[in-house]
């Protein structure tokens, strides 16, 4: 049967129906009838010169995406990209569009940002839709990222931040601090991968971004603000304010900013509390990093638990390992596997369990 539109109650159009043989089952992503009668008729038109000229004519964002993420790619950031470009050809994106949708995207963000949220997740995509067929290769030049100072948080920047958040987002946060995981990684883990002693937890290779699994310590700190081990082994560990499972850590991120906000606005207002640094979920694993190195002096503990594949990746964490910084880093009870400077005193290295 033809394609047609069905209205949701939400008000979005949704597309049904088969041509040439292949069943059609989408949202049209707009409420807008004009705008989904011509996606509906565009959709037909697609999967008949499909059927006569072969996939790479008329292949989508949309379906790289579902190639990408069926061969385990990561889904981070591909949400509003998809909602901008998810119905173009493959073949129409190329350099001029993806410049397009970065400044449009990410108007006020350094080079670097566009990189990481924009060029690369695209590309990624991109080589998988090549992979399978769908699209030839393509060459993209990107933003020339000028080498700066990695930003981190110093231990008492990161006790203010603790201190200011509910505790499901505490949870979160100090998991991040305490282990160096992606951020993904963290929202996605479940009880079943951390060991019964909570000591340790496992990242497997379809969660990790190198696709190889690799185990991190649980210290202290971290076990004392897990929550309870549930009776599913398969229930994620970390959960939103409604106790449902994160969706993205852009949610995160999106709580932490209305927190500074907030915090801004009541120091503004006279009242005596500290200032929050600017904190993001990446911020937390480049401050697991640096800390983890000024404890350890040690590359390879560095890449293990980290996830890098190469020393030059993480030079860049070494440039601040002072004593002092691992005497205060100590001192509030973070840990790195065991390990403490030689030059600690261990009066100086009196842990400060968090709450539950």
């Amino acid at each position: 049967m033809p394609v047609k539109l069905y209205q949701r109650p939400s008000g979005i159009y949704h597309l049904r129906g088969t041509v040439q043989g292949v069943r059609v089952d989408q949202s049209a992503r707009t409420s807008d009838r004009r705008e989904a009668e011509a996606l509906r008729a565009k959709v037909e038109a697609d999967l008949f010169k499909r059927a006569v000229y072969g996939d790479k004519a008329v292949a989508t964002f949309d379906e790289a995406v579902e190639v990408y993420l069926n061969a385990g790619g990561s889904p981070d950031h591909l949400e509003p990209i998809m909602d901008r470009i998810g119905h173009r050809r493959l073949s129409e994106i190329k350099q001029p569009v993806i410049d397009s949708l970065a400044k449009e995207l990410k108007p006020k963000a350094s080079a670097a940002t566009r990189v990481r949220q924009i060029y690369t997740p695209i590309l990624a995509v991109m080589n998988a839709a090549a992979g399978a067929g769908l699209c030839d290769q393509i060459r993209v030049k990107k933003p020339k990222v000028v080498g700066g100072r990695t930003a981190y948080l110093t231990p008492q920047e990161a006790e203010d931040w603790l201190d200011a958040l509910p505790a499901h987002l505490r949870r979160v946060v100090t998991f991040y601090l305490g282990t160096g995981c992606r951020a993904t990684e963290g929202l996605s883990l479940i009880w079943r991968d951390v060991t019964l002693g909570e000591r340790r937890a496992v990242f497997w290779d379809d969660q990790t971004k190198g696709g190889y699994a690799r185990g991190v310590d649980l210290g202290r700190r971290v076990r004392a603000e897990l929550p309870q081990r549930p009776k599913k082994a398969d229930a994620f560990v970390f959960a939103n304010s409604r106790g449902e499972p994160w969706h993205a850590y852009d949610a995160v991120n999106l709580m932490l900013k209305r927190i500074r906000e907030r915090r801004e606005r009541q120091i503004a207002e006279g009242a005596n509390l500290p200032h929050l640094a600017p904190a993001h979920c990446h911020l937390f694993r480049h401050t697991w990093a640096t800390w983890a190195y000024a404890c350890t002096r040690d590359l390879t503990y560095l890449m293990s638990h980290g996830g890098w594949k190469s020393a030059s990746m993480v030079m860049r964490y070494t440039h601040v390992a002072t004593d002092d910084l691992a005497e205060a880093v100590l001192a509030a009870g973070w840990e790195f596997g065991g390990r403490e400077l030689p030059t600690t005193p261990k009066s100086r290295t009196k842990t400060r369990t968090s709450r539950r």
